[in-house]
């Protein structure tokens, strides 16, 4: 995968994650994907980032998302955005 001409590879996601908490923000995934807020808030509302809703608050699991972008790595290379429940077979 490739992100602002790098190759993408489990290491580097690493890194990418390790200055995060384990529970991220909406603010946090703006951050790290360079996303606005409403397509965050988008994606989250589809379940096109996996997070659940309390209420009003959203519970985002840095490690659940970090996994979720290695496993779209091929959809995300292609700038694609993956649709809630797609199978990786169907991408």
């Amino acid at each position: 995968m490739r992100w602002d001409g790098l190759s993408v590879d489990p290491k580097y996601l690493e890194a990418l994650f390790a200055k995060y908490p384990e529970r991220l923000t909406p603010q946090d995934l703006e951050e790290i994907f360079g996303l606005s807020r409403n397509t965050v808030y988008r994606w989250l509302q589809t379940g096109v980032i996996p997070a659940y809703q309390v209420e009003k608050t959203w519970l985002i699991a840095r490690d659940q998302v970090k996994d979720w972008v290695w496993e779209n790595r091929n959809t995300l290379r292609d700038g694609k955005t993956p649709r809630a429940g797609e199978d990786q077979a169907q991408a």
